[in-house]
């Protein structure tokens, strides 16, 4: 149970859970979609060659940087203080992201809106769950899960048009019991408190469902 414990928080561990949010909202059958494949047919890797730059490469660069100097002790960041200054890095590379994201944006007329609003959700949680580690130990990975889970039903929900919404369910449906099994692995593995990974798993998930659903961005 142990080892299973361990590959759950390995394969979502907040670092992937963005990419994996690409992965599905490319998935879904719409308008944008659609109409993004049609204007620019290689902006897919693009846009995915440059968020694994900036939110998976980059972070990872930085936690080994901050390992060898002693910033963290560890890469699981058991120690509450030690996530500050990871989170406060992941908050910067976000804006940057977003900053690029929403000017491809602009120049692909508007047709990234969903994912744009999206990212811009998930700058909103790392936020606040900055300022909540300042005084409690969150569940990172209860709140990226839920926050994805959200965060696609909302998009399901905004885009009103989804040819193929019932896959998409499916989808949902299976991050659903993913929160559950996330949850289950943090407790067991003695990272977090039943309490840490509620609180989680309930700010995740409302945060990224009402900024997605009302296409919330600056």
């Amino acid at each position: 149970m142990r080892s299973f414990s361990n590959v759950i928080s390995i394969l979502t561990h907040p670092i992937f859970i963005i990419i994996y949010s690409f992965f599905i909202y490319f998935k879904m059958d719409t308008f944008f979609n659609q109409m993004l494949m049609v204007a620019a047919p290689k902006v897919y890797w693009l846009l995915l060659s440059f968020l694994l730059m900036m939110v998976v490469l980059f972070p990872f660069i930085s936690l080994f940087i901050m390992s060898k100097n002693k910033i963290i002790s560890s890469y699981s960041l058991p120690n509450r203080k030690e996530r500050l200054p990871v989170l406060f890095f992941m908050v910067t590379y976000y804006l940057m992201t977003y900053y690029i994201f929403r000017h491809w944006n602009a120049t692909l007329l508007n047709l990234l809106d969903p994912f744009v609003s999206f990212l811009f959700a998930t700058i909103i949680l790392l936020v606040l769950v900055f300022i909540i580690t300042t005084i409690w130990k969150i569940s990172l990975h209860s709140t990226s899960i839920a926050g994805l889970c959200g965060g696609i039903m909302a998009e399901i929900v905004a885009i009103n048009e989804v040819n193929n919404s019932n896959t998409i369910m499916i989808i949902n449906t299976l991050l659903l019991i993913l929160i559950g099994l996330v949850g289950f692995a943090r407790i067991y593995l003695k990272a977090h408190t039943f309490l840490q990974v509620i609180a989680g798993i309930s700010l995740g998930f409302s945060v990224m469902f009402l900024v997605v659903y009302f296409q919330w961005k600056i």
